[in-house]
Parts: structure tokens; C-alpha cells; sequence
């Protein structure tokens, strides 16, 4: 049977159509000859020049070679005028140079020790030491502000001792700060017995705001923003300012307050709380604070805001881990996680991120980077950044956990009896314990069941004075304390008996942190979670490569 033939599609249109396509050829050829002729380079016609037949042809040539002349004449002179114009100034700014660097000899002769003082850099912990010494050394009340959740790991021993010894002892007062994240029970059993021995104010820092205003009416045009909620408000600012206006009032005179304190404790949101406007800058990034920053909260009191201290390197990791000025290295962040979590209880910890059992810190670290979706390309957990999220969780203002003050009071090695007489004697602890109380009344607590239970480490030393820094931070500034040595030869004695004075300190130092270590050995431990270490041989799962599994 003869397969039938298929017609062929018909090539006939409407007329409305085959007008359209013609339309649309000629309007398309007629941009691309436009184009086309924009494209086309024309050559510049040739200077035809004065032609032979020309009348004072040669006249003519002289006058445009004369013109010619005169311009590179005028190009020549300006270009003289400017080199003239930048010579002055390289002269008058070299004088200036010169005048300067005569200040600064005559200063270097005068005082040899200042000069490497103005060179140093402002992030070097060098600088933060003297900075923190500037602002003890002007004060007449010094604040300590100690986080509510670890009030023992953030004091520093040194700080108070110098504080007590400097121009016969200057009064010391504990700020109790971030007192909205513990139990109301525990911050009872705190106020207890660090009123015991110095006069502690329990304190509660304004959330900041963007519009420089802590806490109050912000009104914008067209409308007005009223924030009453709890968590923008202050407690426990009148109750500080009042002790601060009394003990002025006994000096009779204008008081300068130095606050000063460890990393993320609070310090410049108190000053912001007390000023009720955010005068000093507040973050949750370590050492925000780089100097000394003076505040005016009240015509007889001054505030100090002051640089963070400085941990020792003798300090535990888990000192180290919170209380450092600078950002830990990506080396060292599992370990410091590993010494947070050996210091807290394993089922709080896997409530509190809502995570499964862990068997160690990294797959803890795993865990978390899973469930919070930190993942690396490849769908590879990001252990690091769950790591820094943890620390950032421990330091800010957001964890609620606690630690249990110790059974027992005993007096700190590092406090003399005559200091802390001076400063029972200077304020109204009567007044001072019923303003906590009504403090604690009105601030709104966590319960125990939804905290975090933590052991505390105690005391935690600090680097007060810049001689006691390690060699690794002081090798900078090796070579240009040889250089400027051998000028000054005259000054070797005075330089000595300082040396031998420094020496004494440095001894001083080392037998305080000796008793400081005695004294939390003695201190109870809280029950904590148990941690599994578990070895390679006890895994059921483990994989043996030496043999072959068919």
C-alpha cells in the first residue's frame, strides 16, 4: 500500500502581518547603516598650508613661528612659578619638622621616660596597664564591677590590693552587675557575704539605644516611642549615686569615680546607667574601652571610665577563656570551650542548646554547628564559629547562669583589717542593705531550673603594673629602650633603687597569688555533670584499618 503524501504547510499570511515583518526589516537595515557610519574612522584632512601664489607668504610663517614661541615661552615660566611655589612649602613644612623634633629633644632631656610613653600604641596591653593606673591614681572612690554569674572570677586581687595601699588607701565599692541573670536566692547568698567584706551594690545596666538615650521617652516628628518594658530600665542607680552624693558630702568637695573591671562585666554601661545617655561606647567585642574617659554625672561626682584588666598568663583556661581583653585564637578555642563545659553540668548544657548526649568538646562544638546551621562548604560543621558563639554566650548579657558562693567567710589574704575598717567606716551599710533588698524585689530573676550551674575558678590575678607583662608582649620595644639607654647614663643610680622596688612588688605579687591558691583549694566544689572520657579501644563502632572487612 502506497504511503499517502503529506502537503506541505502553506506559506500564505495576512496581509496586516506581512506588512509588519517588511516594516520591521527596512526600520532594522536603517539602523545598521546609522551604526555603520558612526563606525567609519574619517581621515583629517590635510593641512593644505599657504600656497606659493600667496602674497607676504613668508611674513606669515614668522608670525605663527613667533606665536609658537611665545606659548613654550608661557609653559615654561608657569611651570618655574609652580616649582618656585613648591619649594616654600617643602621649606616652611621641613622648619616646621625640624621645630618639632627640637621640642621633642628638649622634652627627651628632661624626661627620658615619657618619650617611649607618647610612642606607644594604644592596643597594646603596655598602654591599658598605664591607662588603668592613670585612672586609680585620680580617683577618690574606685567602683569594681563584677559579673553577678561569677562575682569571685572577677576580682582581681592586685587591683585591690593597690587600690587599698595607694594614698592611704582610697575607698573600694563592688558593683554587682547583669543581677537580672541569676537566681534571687543565689544574688541573696552573694550580697550576703560579699558585704561581708566591702560594700556591695546590687545593679542592673539600662539597655542601650541608638539615639544616645538609656531608658526614656524618644519622641521623633509625627510621632512619639514610649519603651516601658523592664529590660530598658535601670535598678540600682539611685542607691549607688546615693552612696556616691553622701561621701562627697562628707569630703566637701567635687569626687572623681574610677570604675574599673574585667572584659564584658559592664563597665561603660554603667557609666551610661548613671549619666541616663549613652556617653561612653558599649559591644559585646572585648577591650572596646582603650583609654582613660572622664564623665560628668552629677555636679559633685565624676565618673572615670576606665580600660579592662588584664589577665595574668599564670590564670586558669577557664580564666582566660572569659576574662582575656583580645579575641581567642582559633588554636585555642576548643580547649576553651573543653574548660566551660569541665565547669558546668553535661545535662543543663544539652537542655539549655537543645542538643543530643556528646561524648567530648568537638563533637559538642559539631552538635551545635548542626543545629544552629554554622556549616562550611561541602556541608562541613563550622566547629570554629560554634566555638566563638559559645564564649560570645558565656561573656554577653543574654546566658542566665550562676555559681554558689563559698560555704564559709574567710578574709582575703590580699585586704588589710585597717582597709576594710576605713571603708566600713566611710559608708552606711544599714541604708546600703535595704536599698538591695528593694532592688532585688523589684528586678525580675530567672528560675533555678532554666539556669546553668558552673563552678566558679576564685580569684582571678591581673597585670596591674606594665614591668610585670610577659617577654613576648615587652620584645618590641627592646630596641628603642637600648637606643635612648645611652643617652641617659647619668640616671643609672635612680634607676637602680627603682629596679629594687620593682622587685620587691614583683615578690609581693607571687606570695598573694600563692595564698590566693590555697585559699580556693579550700573553697567547696559544686556537683557537676559527668564528663565521659571515653578512649579510641572502648568504642563499639570503631573501625580497624589493619583489617579487612569483606
Amino acid at each position: 500500500m502506497k504511503r499517502p503524501k503529506l502537503k506541505k504547510a502553506s506559506k500564505r499570511m495576512t496581509c496586516h502581518k506581512r506588512y509588519k515583518i517588511q516594516k520591521k526589516v527596512r526600520e532594522h537595515r536603517k539602523k545598521v547603516r546609522k551604526e555603520a557610519k558612526k563606525r567609519v574612522h574619517r581621515k583629517p584632512k590635510k593641512d593644505v598650508g599657504i600656497p606659493n601664489a600667496a602674497p607676504f607668504k613668508e611674513d606669515i610663517l614668522r608670525e605663527a613661528e613667533q606665536r609658537k614661541q611665545r606659548r613654550e615661552e608661557l609653559k615654561n615660566k608657569q611651570k618655574l612659578e609652580r616649582q618656585k611655589v613648591l619649594g616654600k612649602k617643602r621649606k616652611q613644612e621641613a622648619n616646621k619638622d625640624a621645630s618639632k623634633e627640637n621640642k621633642r629633644e628638649k622634652k627627651s632631656t628632661s624626661k627620658p621616660k615619657a618619650n617611649s610613653e607618647l610612642e606607644m600604641d594604644k592596643n597594646s596591653k603596655k598602654f591599658f596597664c598605664k591607662e588603668l593606673k592613670r585612672v586609680i591614681e585620680a580617683s577618690d572612690v574606685v567602683l569594681e564591677v563584677l559579673d553577678a554569674r561569677d562575682p569571685l572570677g572577677c576580682r582581681c586581687p592586685q587591683l585591690e590590693q593597690l587600690v587599698s595601699q595607694s594614698d592611704g588607701g582610697k575607698p573600694l565599692l563592688l558593683v554587682l552587675n547583669k543581677i537580672d541573670l541569676i537566681p534571687k536566692e543565689n544574688l541573696e547568698k552573694w550580697l550576703h557575704y560579699l558585704n561581708q567584706e566591702l560594700p556591695t551594690v546590687a545593679f542592673k545596666s539600662a539597655m542601650q539605644k541608638k539615639d544616645r538615650i538609656v531608658g526614656k521617652c524618644v519622641t521623633k516628628k509625627g510621632a512619639a516611642y514610649i519603651d516601658l518594658s523592664r529590660a530598658s530600665l535601670c535598678f540600682g542607680g539611685d542607691c549607688l549615686l546615693k552612696l556616691l552624693q553622701e561621701y562627697s558630702v562628707v569630703k566637701e568637695k567635687i569626687i572623681q569615680v574610677g570604675v574599673v573591671g574585667f572584659p564584658n562585666v559592664g563597665k561603660s554601661s554603667v557609666v551610661n546607667s548613671l549619666k541616663d545617655a549613652r556617653v561612653c561606647n558599649v559591644g559585646p567585642m572585648r577591650g572596646l574601652t582603650k583609654d582613660m574617659q572622664t564623665v560628668l554625672v552629677d555636679k559633685q561626682i565624676r565618673m572615670l571610665d576606665s580600660p579592662s584588666i588584664i589577665v595574668a598568663p599564670s590564670s586558669s583556661l577557664h580564666a582566660l577563656a572569659l576574662r582575656s581583653t583580645t579575641d581567642i585564637d582559633s588554636g585555642n578555642l576548643l580547649g576553651s570551650v573543653d574548660s566551660i563545659l569541665k565547669h558546668c553540668s553535661k545535662q543543663q548544657i544539652m537542655m539549655y542548646y537543645n542538643i543530643p548526649d556528646y561524648r567530648n568538646s568537638l563533637e559538642f562544638l559539631t552538635l551545635l554547628a548542626q543545629k544552629r546551621g554554622m556549616l562550611k562548604k561541602g556541608g562541613v560543621p563550622d566547629t570554629e564559629g560554634a566555638a566563638k558563639l559559645v564564649l560570645c554566650d558565656w561573656t554577653g548579657a543574654k546566658m542566665s547562669c550562676y555559681s554558689q558562693p563559698p560555704a564559709s567567710w574567710t578574709p582575703s589574704p590580699h585586704l588589710s583589717a585597717e582597709a576594710l575598717a576605713a571603708v566600713k567606716q566611710a559608708f552606711n551599710f544599714d541604708d546600703l542593705e535595704e536599698d538591695n533588698k528593694n532592688t532585688v524585689r523589684a528586678i525580675k530573676t530567672p528560675n533555678r531550673a532554666s539556669s546553668i550551674a558552673f563552678q566558679s575558678s576564685g580569684f582571678t590575678d591581673g597585670i596591674i603594673d606594665d614591668t610585670e607583662l610577659p617577654e613576648e608582649v615587652l620584645e618590641k620595644k627592646s630596641m628603642e629602650v637600648s637606643e635612648d639607654a645611652e643617652g641617659f647614663s647619668e640616671n643609672e643610680e635612680e634607676d637602680e633603687v627603682e629596679s629594687e622596688e620593682e622587685n620587691n612588688r614583683m615578690t609581693s605579687s607571687k606570695t598573694l597569688s600563692v595564698e590566693l591558691e590555697a585559699k580556693n583549694e579550700e573553697w567547696g566544689k559544686l556537683p557537676t555533670g559527668k564528663q565521659l572520657n571515653i578512649e579510641a579501644g572502648d568504642l563499639d563502632d570503631a573501625y580497624d584499618f589493619n583489617t579487612d572487612y569483606i
